[in-house]
């Protein structure tokens, strides 16, 4: 008999970071409170977005694409 592993789920909060399931009786981001909230609110779920966006190209070495208020 093998046992498999499940795959650690990924944070939609927090792109890159395992869940924790840092909120009590969660089981993962299927059913999270906070993540259901953000996803819920389009504002937040485009500054989720707009994270993971950054962070990719932060990989790639492209920098975030913004510009300082001063330029």
């Amino acid at each position: 008999m093998s046992t498999a592993t499940r795959p650690a789920a990924s944070c939609p909060i927090r792109p890159g970071e395992p869940c924790t399931l840092c909120q009590v009786d969660v089981t993962g981001p299927q059913d999270c409170g906070l993540v259901w909230l953000v996803m819920g609110d389009d504002e937040l779920r485009e500054g989720v977005h707009r994270t993971r966006l950054d962070r990719q190209l932060g990989q790639r070495g492209g920098g975030s694409g913004r510009t300082s208020p001063t330029s």
